[in-house]
């Protein structure tokens, strides 16, 4: 069959029966997926990936805290002193190697803060009579030599030690390391703590003690501590009355004088003064 032009005619298909191709068959699970599709997961951020503003608030306030923590260790040994008791402390100390042979406790003992200005008590009573001068050359400092009662005894572990009955006199260099360059009085007060701290170790365990002076020597630099425990035996309330006098001897390391009075020997506290009055570098 031809059409009007003499082509031949193309067959006439009904929509009905022209061929169809099958829908694909999907399974309940892949219509599921496919309606909601699984999220990946957020990539994780590495230390790079923090924005730089947040690291420097964090730096910032870091910063701040350091600032505000040193300026207030820097204040402390200036507040008010108190009484406290002495207590067994658990900070580190210095090698053994480092300190003098101890006597009665070789354990370190707690303080309280150490005011930044007290005049030393001035004792009443004549006090004993000076006998001669002791010039202790390896500490590089000379104070004075009493008389009866007192009597000069092995110095171990000092340079020079006098004793009457509990009451001690004693002088070398400081216990323990070099402390370096002391630059001005706030150093050597810091520093004769430190010594002041090692001679609690002479005295009573358990005592309660408060600061009784804090100022600068007569002579030379350095730094006087005064301090007073007190303590209990057999029930009974006393007291010992002590100072602690850090020198700037020009020697490897600074000079130290102790001693120490017993409330039962009230007679020799003037000495105490006495020590202070004469002491110097050489």
């Amino acid at each position: 069959m031809t059409d009007e032009q003499g082509s031949p005619r193309r067959p006439f298909l009904r929509s009905y029966d022209a061929p169809t191709t099958p829908l694909p068959k999907v399974s309940p699970e892949e219509l599921r997926r496919l309606a909601f599709p699984e999220r990946e997961p957020p990539p994780r951020r590495n230390f790079g990936d923090i924005p730089m503003r947040i690291v420097y608030v964090v730096c910032a306030v870091s910063i701040g805290i350091a600032v505000v923590v040193f300026v207030h260790a820097l204040g402390a040994d200036d507040r008010p002193p108190g009484t406290v008791e002495v207590e067994r402390a658990a900070q580190a100390s210095p090698p053994a190697s480092a300190l003098p042979s101890p006597s009665p406790s070789a354990t370190p003992l707690t303080l309280p803060r150490v005011p930044a200005s007290r005049d030393m008590t001035v004792f009443a009573g004549p006090g004993t009579a000076v006998a001669s001068v002791v010039t202790d050359q390896k500490s590089g400092i000379s104070y004075a030599k009493f008389a009866s009662p007192w009597r000069s005894v092995k110095p171990d572990p000092f340079q020079f030690r006098q004793k009457s009955g509990d009451a001690l006199i004693a002088s070398g260099p400081l216990p323990g390391a070099d402390p370096g360059p002391l630059r001005d009085q706030a150093d050597y007060r810091k520093i004769a703590a430190r010594a002041a701290r090692w001679t609690l170790r002479y005295q009573p365990e358990g005592s309660t003690l408060r600061w009784t002076a804090s100022q600068p020597l007569r002579y030379g630099n350095g730094w006087l501590l005064g301090y007073r425990v007190t303590y209990q035996v057999e029930g009974e309330k006393r007291t010992s009355d002590a100072i602690v006098a850090l020198v700037d001897a020009d020697r490897d390391k600074p000079a130290m004088l102790f001693a120490s009075i017993p409330g039962t020997m009230t007679e020799l506290r003037r000495d105490l003064n006495m020590l202070f009055w004469t002491l110097r570098p050489l």
